[in-house]
């Protein structure tokens, strides 16, 4: 018989309700993983699985998921929480990652052979314990803004980099250096994993900050992919490591939370460049004014 190690749960989730859930979850599961239905009853919904190494207390996973529903405004989901066999199931995860092409990037898993189509700049990226594998349409977004960013930035910082993807597309992108920072020690330590993978150890420097706190420099450009409340919570901090008429890249939140995630930056001095909106998310390039 097979031993058990792994447990897991499933749950069907709005588009507005994913990073509430993503970001309550992330400490508490080995893997939180989401993938938008495109077929059937649900279609347009978002289904969540977080997956445990052993069993989790199912008492505070409880409280936790009770906590997720109540900043999401939405009614608390029923979980069923159930055994895995042993088996790598992030292996599964990373076969069922497909390549994806954002502008000039190619986003690809360590399974595939394929090289990348000519012209194009691959980025080698699994799914892991930290977001941002390009499936998302904030991640989508912002290299779509940096895809199409009309300048070339000298000093540039990713801050709440998760996976570093967005600092990859960047070093690749310009051949030139970058910072890039996480609260979560794991997207530290993803991020610093996924630049050696890509070749990028010289060129990106990673390390442990809650937003800008142990960020001590100013920037041409800021890549900010989180959620909207603490955007809007630093818009200060952002304004303040920023070089006089930098651009800043921001995602990670709704289109219906856009208005009040621009009043937040205009009302210090930002400018409007450019909007971004995929499938209900939004991105927001500004600049420094």
């Amino acid at each position: 018989m097979t031993d058990i190690l792994n447990y897991d749960f499933k749950i069907l989730l709005n588009a507005e309700s994913v990073p509430v859930f993503e970001d309550v979850l992330a400490e508490f599961a080995s893997a939180v993983l989401t993938v938008m239905i495109e077929k059937g009853e649900h279609k347009g919904k978002w289904e969540l699985q977080a997956i445990f190494e052993g069993k989790p207390d199912e008492a505070l996973l409880g409280t936790l998921i009770e906590n997720a529903a109540c900043l999401a405004g939405i009614e608390k989901p029923k979980i069923q929480v159930n055994a895995m066999e042993n088996k790598n199931w992030l292996l599964e995860c990373y076969q069922s990652f497909k390549p994806i092409s954002i502008g000039k990037y190619y986003i690809y898993g360590s399974h595939v052979e394929e090289q990348a189509p000519k012209g194009m700049i691959p980025l080698q990226i699994d799914a892991a314990t930290a977001f941002g594998t390009g499936e998302h349409q904030t991640t989508n977004g912002c290299l779509c803004a940096l895809n199409e960013l009309e300048f070339v930035p000298n000093k540039v910082i990713d801050v709440g980099c998760g996976s570093g993807i967005l600092s990859m597309a960047y070093a690749k992108t310009f051949e030139k250096k970058v910072d890039a920072v996480d609260i979560d020690p794991e997207s530290v330590r993803v991020a610093t994993s996924n630049a050696q993978i890509n070749g990028l150890s010289n060129l990106m420097r990673v390390w442990q900050s809650d937003g800008y706190k142990d960020v001590h420099e100013k920037y041409d450009l800021v890549l900010c992919n989180i959620l909207a409340r603490p955007l809007m919570d630093m818009a200060s901090d952002l304004k303040d490591h920023l070089t006089a008429g930098g651009i800043a890249i921001l995602s990670g939140f709704l289109n219906r939370q856009e208005r009040w995630v621009l009043k937040a930056h205009t009302d210090i001095g930002f400018e409007f460049v450019k909007r971004y909106r995929i499938n209900g998310w939004s991105t927001l390039v500004l600049k420094k004014g």
